[in-house]
């Protein structure tokens, strides 16, 4: 049993590895969205 347990580690690693990078990116995404937001804004008014 203890050789299967480091298998299932090694496969639960990546997807988090690559997680955050996903999150990163909507992140900046949604930052680029509010900036033009609050830009349209404050030349319209």
């Amino acid at each position: 049993m203890t050789q299967s347990k480091p298998r299932q580690v090694q496969v639960l690693v990546p997807p988090t590895a690559v997680a955050p990078r996903r999150f990163a990116a909507s992140m900046l995404s949604a930052r680029t969205v509010m900036f033009s937001l609050l830009v349209d804004r404050a030349l319209s008014a």
